[in-house]
């Protein structure tokens, strides 16, 4: 036990921690307000920010050694430290879940065990509750103790701090260190912390810094000092050590854009106490030779030069001007459409901003294919859009998509970015026409048709809507006789109007139908034939890469069919069926070139061809797209 030891005198009385440490109110969550900042500035401008930087009340990812003076005098702050490890550690994690915590403990340099490190630092809470244990007040015999040997050994490798965490000793003790002590000097020492980047926090019951010695160490260190501590409010005192630690935040420029210059006041950093804010005012500024655009920049705020996730983005926006690209529709016909442009500010001014705009031709032609316009838009304070709309012209040719310009100069108040606008005209017209008819029947004789019967759309081409019928049908010719019963032909376009723009499912279909049909030939051949319907046609269908095409498609079919009283098995399949005065043909398509011609009944004699319900279309192209694709504009 020490004899020379001066009694144990309290300035204060602190309260006893029996089951829990005190806990401060809440305060605002670390980080840095404005985090983001958005603002619009012309070159050579600048904006003032204040910044609010608020620390973490416990160091960020803290290692914390307890380093305890286990002299003789110490027996009652030992046991107040050792029964309330619990509830200091539980709280510093709830603050810094990574906490970790080490055990040491020092006596005189003339005891048995002067210095040692009972515990390595840890996350098991439990091993450093056990290692509080191996502190046993004893030794010591003279005022001065070995702290300072101690604080040297920590800081010199004999502890095992984390990289990239917060090294802390917390070492409370009754009476000053030798000096030097163990060999090592207190300059020494303190050398020693700082290289290892160390705070210390200092307890001091009495005379632990009747040398100055501890002030010296923590204030080179960064640390805190607790003066006139009672052994009852030792683990609270080393909590609030904790707390109290000095932290440096340091504003560092990271990504920013060449335009932009960042300043801030103080310059370089600034040291608060954990849990406080450290306030800074920010100037950012853009280069005057800056052009319209919107430029970013980052700025990371560093507690004691570790990223804590505490940054600041910044958004400036330099006024400009921009001009889009469209395409129009021609419009159907000789008929009038409009080109919309839209001419939009990159962000809102507080002054009016003006442009002047022109239009100018490209391969389309003004006055034929647009009317040119000019002028001059103004943004009132506030406003970020405007549009220009140029008169579109229609006309009646089948050619490419054309283009024209609209281009803006003169800007007043901002800058220009995007200075033309080119417009596409996508022509209107279809690429291509449709031809059409139908015929319920007719007589051909030497090549050349005698009569007919319910023609729809005679000219074919080009296709028509048209719809033709009769009430019974006779095709005379001397030996040769048709009679039939009702007919009709029919000619359909979808759209009727073809000078709109095509979609999937247009085209057109030709309808041919006769009811009954008797023919008679050289009285030497009778044929009864029932019910005939024939029809082709054309329709708009998707293709696997999105285009539109016209696909073909037709059908027929004779109902019945009876030959000198015999009947013969027909319906909608091809047939060709030779007879003593021809042969007939059933149900079959044929193509010359884009045009097609279904029929349902034909009759090949040697005085002429009977054709009962036919059914024509075709696909007609143009100079510019001989291909013809009426599903296309």
């Amino acid at each position: 036990m020490r004899t020379l030891r001066k009694p144990l005198v309290l300035a204060v009385v602190a309260v006893t921690v029996t089951v829990g440490l005190a806990v401060p109110a809440t305060a605002a969550p670390p980080g840095v307000v404005p985090s983001t900042v958005d603002v619009v500035l012309t070159p050579g401008g600048s904006t003032t920010i204040a910044k609010a930087v608020t620390t973490s009340t416990i160091p960020v990812n803290p290692d914390i050694v307890f380093l305890a003076d286990t002299t003789g005098s110490m027996n009652a702050a030992i046991a107040n430290v050792r029964s309330s490890i619990g509830s200091l550690t539980g709280t510093v994690l709830s603050e810094q879940p990574t906490a970790r915590f080490g055990v040491a403990e020092y006596k005189d340099i003339k005891d048995t065990i002067p210095y040692r490190v009972n515990l390595q630092p840890t996350a098991d809470i439990a091993a450093v509750q056990a290692a509080t244990t191996q502190w046993v007040a004893g030794g010591g015999g003279d005022f001065p103790e070995d702290n300072i040997n101690a604080l040297y050994r920590m800081a010199s490798g004999d502890v095992n701090f984390r990289a990239g965490g917060t090294r802390v000793i917390a070492m409370f003790g009754d009476a000053p260190s030798h000096d030097p002590s163990g060999g090592h000097t207190l300059l020494e020492a303190i050398a020693a912390l700082q290289a290892a980047k160390i705070k210390v926090i200092a307890v001091n019951s009495s005379g632990l810094d009747s040398k100055k010695q501890a002030t010296d160490l923590v204030t080179a260190t960064g640390g805190t000092l607790l003066n006139n501590v009672a052994s009852t409010a030792v683990p609270q005192a080393i909590l609030d050590g904790l707390r109290g630690l000095k932290v440096t935040v340091s504003p560092t420029v990271g990504a920013c854009a060449p335009e932009l210059t960042v300043n801030t006041v103080p310059v370089g950093s600034a040291t608060v106490a954990g849990g406080q804010v450290a306030s800074f005012t920010e100037t950012i500024t853009v280069s005057p030779t800056a052009g319209p655009g919107t430029y970013t920049c980052l700025v990371d705020y560093l507690v004691d030069g570790v990223s804590q996730g505490f940054t600041q983005s910044t958004t400036v926006r330099v006024l400009g001007l921009s001009i889009n690209d469209i395409t129009v529709q021609e419009p159907p016909l000789l008929g009038l459409g409009s080109a919309v442009f839209a001419v939009t500010l990159n962000a809102a001014s507080t002054a009016p901003v003006t442009v002047n705009y022109a239009t100018s031709a490209g391969t389309a032609t003004s006055g034929v294919d647009f009317t040119p316009v000019s002028g001059t838009l103004t943004f009132a304070p506030g406003e970020t859009s405007k549009t220009i709309t140029v008169p579109v012209l229609g006309d009646l040719l089948d050619e490419v998509a054309e283009t024209f310009r609209v281009t803006l100069s003169g800007a007043t108040g901002a800058g220009i970015v995007k200075a033309v606008g080119t417009a596409t005209i996508a022509d209107g017209n279809r690429n291509g026409s449709y031809t059409c008819q139908a015929t319920a029947a007719k007589l051909i004789v030497l090549n050349v048709i005698g009569a007919t019967a319910a023609v729809a759309n005679p000219a074919n081409d080009p296709c028509a809507e048209a719809s033709a019928t009769l009430i019974n049908a006779s095709l005379p010719n001397g030996t040769l006789s048709v009679i039939t019963g009702d007919v009709s032909a029919n000619t359909n376009l979808t759209p009727d109007d073809q000078t709109v723009l095509p979609v999937a499912g247009d085209g057109l279909r030709s309808t041919a139908d006769v009811s009954s049909t008797t023919i008679s030939l050289l009285g030497i051949a009778n044929i009864q034939v029932g019910a005939v319907t024939a029809n082709a046609g054309f329709t708009c269908t998707a293709q696997p890469d999105g285009s539109l095409s016209p696909v073909f498609s037709a059908s027929s079919n004779v109902a019945s069919l009876r030959v000198n009283g015999l009947n013969v098995t027909v319906g909608s399949g091809t047939l060709v069926i030779p007879l003593v005065v021809g042969q007939l043909r059933i149900n079959a398509t044929t193509q010359v070139g884009n045009q097609y011609t279904r029929q349902a009944f034909a009759l090949d004699t040697v005085l002429g061809t009977i054709v009962l319900g036919e059914a024509k279309v075709g696909l007609n192209g143009t100079a510019l797209n001989p291909t013809a694709n009426p599903c296309v504009a």
